[in-house]
């Protein structure tokens, strides 16, 4: 495939676990997927926990803020990735398997190679 036929990437990295740092994050993910980019969600260690299995949905029901997890199945739904750098697992003391399904656990090297090329980045 051509350079220009390409999908767009968007790469939003999640350094931070606090509600305004996720949600900023998720929000950005889903819009950037909802206009077709491929979006690829990086978190680091200091973001790991929400990826926990039942952490997201602590977050739903903040005042004018959409449900988290909506926008989480919304970035799944159109192919969009979330990695976890994998320092956030002995760094946080969570295991593999606390992790929601779709959560790869990625070196960042590997993650680096993997935005090669992308036309956007966020950092929340």
């Amino acid at each position: 495939m051509s350079e220009e036929m390409q999908v767009p990437r968007a790469v939003i990295m999640c350094n931070h676990g606090d509600a305004d740092s996720i949600m900023a994050a998720l929000i950005m993910g889903a819009a950037a997927s909802a206009t077709g980019d491929q979006v690829l969600m990086f978190f680091q260690p200091g973001a790991a926990k929400m990826l926990v299995k039942g952490e997201l949905e602590k977050l739903n029901g903040l005042p004018g803020l959409p449900d988290p997890m909506y926008l989480y199945d919304s970035i799944v739904t159109l192919d969009g990735r979330f990695i976890l750098c994998e320092l956030g697992l002995p760094n946080k003391g969570i295991k593999k398997e606390d992790l929601r399904e779709e959560v790869e656990v990625r070196m960042a090297a590997d993650f680096l190679l993997d935005a090669e090329g992308a036309q956007k980045f966020f950092s929340y």
